[in-house]
């Protein structure tokens, strides 16, 4: 199995923009997670301009080391561009934020391979704390938008990580403890497997049918050509093409989780030993739970 690339160890949060928050966090609460109050979203978008409001907000399903951000506009009335941008082609999954200590060292190798990058840009959000209201700071590098049809993928590092990780937040009602997996979709395989290497400077190992590449902290990136995508997450929407289709979340229990998932409605099927709620009942993008 490789190791990562010293800059990046994981990946640190997928990031799915909604139309409606309550409905999404509703459909994420009935499977059994707790989420995060309300933050709203301040950043720049170049290196050295001033940070400032972007419009949106996120409500975060957390654990110990990594989560699921659900973005929305702060105000569906006069929606962020951003946001808007996303759900212009899909609502879903859009975001795939990998985790770094060394952002400087992530855009100098993007730079070094002929890649493009934002340079290191600051992002910041408030947040709920026991203490009152403390601001998050994090610091970013965009890679390559002109080359990322399937999403913004970037790296940062966590300025403040405990306002991000508070144990209030991070146990669920389900079990689920890590988010583990983030599939992506893609036309081209041996491309994106070959862009992938460059954006993580590490190689991935073929895997059945797939791409997969196993972090040292946390979680795994898997590619799957269109064509397999049907067997391996049947019964499901998919986004417009490439494009982030599911992610799965360490269940300790699946016959529980089933239980509860049924319970309360959703439609569960199995794919490889592990259950899948498909994208249309969770706001766009496919569920997985894996023991």
């Amino acid at each position: 199995m490789p190791a990562a690339s010293p800059d990046i160890d994981s990946i640190n949060h997928v990031g799915m923009a909604v139309r409606d928050h309550a409905v999404a966090t509703a459909r994420f609460e009935a499977m059994g997670f707790m989420l995060t109050p309300y933050s709203p979203h301040s950043g720049a978008w170049k290196p050295g301009d001033k940070v400032q409001a972007l419009g949106s907000g996120n409500r975060c399903v957390m654990f110990e080391r990594n989560y699921l951000e659900i973005l929305a506009s702060e105000n569906p009335a006069a929606p962020a561009a951003r946001i808007e941008a996303f759900i212009a082609r899909h609502q879903g999954a859009h975001i795939i934020c990998f985790n770094t200590e060394i952002p400087e060292a992530v855009d100098a190798r993007l730079k070094a391979a002929g890649m493009g990058s934002s340079g290191v840009i600051p992002l910041q959000r408030d947040i709920d704390t026991p203490e009152g209201v403390r601001t998050a700071r994090f610091e970013r590098v965009q890679f390559a938008p002109e080359d990322s049809p399937e999403g913004y993928i970037q790296a940062a590092r966590h300025l403040t990580p405990q306002y991000i990780y508070q144990s209030r937040y991070i146990r669920h009602a389900n079990g689920c403890d890590a988010l583990t997996d983030c599939v992506v979709v893609t036309e081209d395989l041996e491309a994106f497997a070959r862009k992938y290497e460059r954006y993580l400077g590490a190689p991935l190992v073929r895997d059945g049918g797939g791409w997969r590449f196993e972090f040292s902290l946390v979680g795994r990136l898997t590619l799957i050509d269109h064509r397999d995508a049907r067997s391996f997450l049947p019964g499901t929407l998919l986004p417009p093409l490439p494009g982030i289709a599911a992610v799965a979340f360490r269940c300790p229990n699946l016959a529980a989780q089933r239980q509860r998932l049924t319970g309360a409605g959703f439609t569960v099927s199995e794919a490889g030993g592990r259950l899948l709620v498909p994208a249309k009942e969770a706001c766009g993008v496919a569920v997985l739970f894996e023991s």
